[in-house]
């Protein structure tokens, strides 16, 4: 049965672009279908994503609308191109790479806007420093550093840690570009997963854990010095986007690895079969998480400054009831200390 099938796929004649007609041909109405909710889901994304652009500008201070309006672009850039994979599945090998590229740069731009609202690198090491808040080494994946001392957080390390994202977007354009080179040269890679025309897609495994690992640290690190901002969270949606949107390129190749995923005659072949159904995939999940996380797009947004030294709040001087002014320590005395040094004085 599974020879056959091998058979019948490697005979198919697949056009250099399969689009919505070849598409038709294979699969019917089933995918008119798919059509039809796709628009109902892009829609709305879209809507939602202008509107959340033409008020940013009265709910966000000057110097935080450019990463927050490409972190607002991110659901309806994602929702599309996964509308251009399904439209024209010969497309799904370079959608697939353009869509980590949006992910990486959208994992870039929250860094950025992280450290633009807390003042700098230099006023977040400060904030962590004096609330004794360390470097989680022990984040996911690398959870078997948990039982390790966690060091001191400090100018290189959180530069380090924000500086990683950059590395996995740069990563990602790299692969694109061998693609693109393929595709000019006329190369058709072999197919395997584990060769030499493959190595730029095996290196990215072992590129993104370390990115991700650096990414997580960071996320908890904001989850300290941005509490009670909403914006944090930003960051979390964005992890979760992106680890599921690369498990699903693992999953389906344990799919096509083992044949458990086939083509579908007379024009799908097993490799558009799997972008077809990733693209399927992943534009549900642009909208159902990309709608949420445009809400936290929208709200207003304010810069904060996470660090307060308490020896020059103590200089900044306070009105008393009788209009003359005190040192704010003075005023924070507590009402038994005031007591205590009322009686001395009597004495």
């Amino acid at each position: 049965m599974m020879s056959s099938n091998g058979t019948q796929c490697s005979s198919l004649d697949i056009p250099p672009v399969v689009g919505p007609a070849q598409v038709f041909s294979s699969l019917g109405h089933w995918n008119t279908a798919v059509y039809v909710v796709l628009a109902i889901h892009l829609a709305p994304v879209w809507v939602v994503a202008i509107l959340s652009l033409v008020k940013l500008p009265s709910r966000c201070p000057t110097i935080l609308q450019p990463p927050l309006a490409w972190l607002t672009c991110l659901p309806p850039a994602l929702i599309s191109l996964s509308a251009l994979g399904i439209l024209v599945p010969s497309t799904g090998q370079y959608v697939e790479v353009l869509l980590e590229i949006v992910l990486s740069l959208g994992l870039v731009k929250f860094c950025q806007f992280c450290r633009l609202t807390c003042g700098g690198d230099q006023a977040i090491v400060e904030y962590c420093r004096e609330n004794k808040v360390l470097l989680p080494i022990g984040s996911p994946p690398m959870v078997c550093l948990m039982a390790c001392r966690r060091p001191h957080l400090t100018r290189t390390s959180f530069a380090l840690v924000s500086f990683m994202p950059h590395v996995l977007l740069a990563y990602k354009v790299v692969l694109l570009a061998v693609d693109l080179i393929y595709l000019l040269l006329g190369y058709t890679p072999s197919g395997t997963f584990i060769a030499l025309d493959n190595l730029h897609n095996i290196l990215s495994f072992p590129v993104g854990l370390f990115a991700i690992y650096a990414y997580t640290m960071f996320n908890f690190l904001m989850n300290d010095v941005m509490e009670g901002n909403s914006k944090r969270l930003l960051g979390i949606v964005l992890l979760l986007e992106f680890i599921l949107f690369d498990c699903l390129r693992l999953f389906f190749i344990f799919l096509t690895g083992t044949g458990m995923l086939t083509c579908v005659p007379p024009f799908l072949s097993q490799a558009l079969v799997a972008h077809t159904l990733k693209n399927y995939i992943k534009a549900f999940l642009a909208t159902f998480i990309g709608l949420p996380y445009l809400g936290l797009c929208s709200a207003s947004t304010q810069l904060q400054t996470p660090v307060r030294t308490p020896s020059v709040a103590s200089l900044m001087p306070l009105p008393t009831h009788q209009g003359g002014v005190v040192a704010q320590g003075e005023a924070e005395e507590s009402p038994r200390k005031r007591s205590v040094e009322g009686v001395a004085r009597s004495t």
